[in-house]
């Protein structure tokens, strides 16, 4: 029985990456066919793609009355993106930083302070994740008015799904995304459902499950999109990728899922998490503000803390 719990947790994050492939292709094309800047598509269009996964995983756990895969998953996944994504970026190529805005480089520190600060010091209800789609929507609007290109921007790309959703955006582009959508959701179905087979099976808790295998399995599209990026030296893509990632991780997803019934934030077993997420979410925004590049060097530094924290979970949950 466990093997086959598995088998299915392996099958539902492979449904979970492909249908955030699929979607990734169609929103590139789609972005690229109506003329907006390679950071705004990294930004909203993939970054809203590749957190496709953490949406419905959390959407599904909350449902199941499993908050702590929930809010897990969004904490191990951001800071998989800032460690994990970044670091496979830097492994095919060095980033130019010099275009990247400063105003999205300093409201996603300020999201992951005033996220510490809740966490902290007050109780996360329905309230706060008003709040926190408030701050979405502003941030969408502020975004999309300092991000549309006055030019139409070639498509340069082999993927044949992309290139006719490039020519015909509204007839096959439309139609993929909603299949992109159902296939990521029956896969989340599926992790969400194996993850608490096999977290009961070890007596071991659903966070240390959602922090680590979870998080890791529903970052594989960001990691993907980084690596695709790279080989293509669109720098402006990778980081609008992961800043965009984090935000509708934080902002969209606890708020959305903060307006359940069943929602109820772990403080005792997540606030450690949440520390070691701000510690990174800091030191990504300082190499954001002081350098202009970053190179393939950095790769091995972020890799080597991401299975720091993979080290940590181990120890403390066995």
């Amino acid at each position: 029985m466990l093997i086959i719990n598995f088998l299915i947790l392996l099958i539902g994050l492979l449904l979970v990456v492909k249908g955030a492939d699929f979607l990734i292709s169609s929103a590139v094309a789609i972005g690229k066919r109506y003329g907006v800047s390679d950071f705004f598509i990294g930004l909203i269009v993939i970054g809203f793609g590749t957190s496709l996964p953490e949406l419905l995983v959390s959407i599904d756990a909350i449902i199941k009355k499993s908050p702590e895969i929930s809010i897990g998953n969004v904490i191990g996944s951001n800071i998989s993106n800032i460690l994990l994504v970044l670091g496979a970026g830097l492994l095919i190529s060095k980033i130019d930083l010099k275009k990247i805005s400063k105003f999205d480089n300093f409201f996603h520190l300020i999201v992951h302070i005033f996220f510490l600060l809740i966490i902290w010091l007050l109780i996360f209800d329905y309230k706060i994740g008003i709040i926190f789609l408030i701050l979405f929507s502003f941030y969408i609007y502020k975004s999309f008015n300092n991000s549309i290109s006055k030019n139409e921007n070639e498509l340069e790309t082999n993927d044949f799904l992309t290139k006719m959703v490039f020519k015909k955006p509204l007839i096959i582009g439309l139609p993929t995304i909603m299949f992109s959508i159902i296939l990521t959701f029956f896969g989340a179905e599926f992790t969400v459902d194996s993850v608490i087979e096999i977290s009961s099976f070890f007596g071991i808790s659903d966070s240390f499950l959602a922090l680590s295998l979870v998080a890791l399995g529903t970052s594989l599209p960001e990691i993907i999109t980084s690596i695709r990026a790279a080989q293509k030296k669109m720098s402006e893509l990778i980081i609008g990728n992961i800043i965009g990632s984090n935000i509708y991780n934080l902002l969209l997803i606890l708020g959305f899922v903060s307006l359940f019934e069943a929602f109820s934030f772990p403080k005792d077993v997540l606030f450690i998490e949440v520390i070691f997420l701000f510690v990174c979410s800091v030191g990504f925004f300082l190499l954001l503000y002081l350098k202009n590049e970053l190179s393939k060097k950095f790769s091995w530094i972020f890799i080597s803390f991401y299975f720091f924290y993979l080290l940590k979970l181990l120890l403390t949950n066995f």
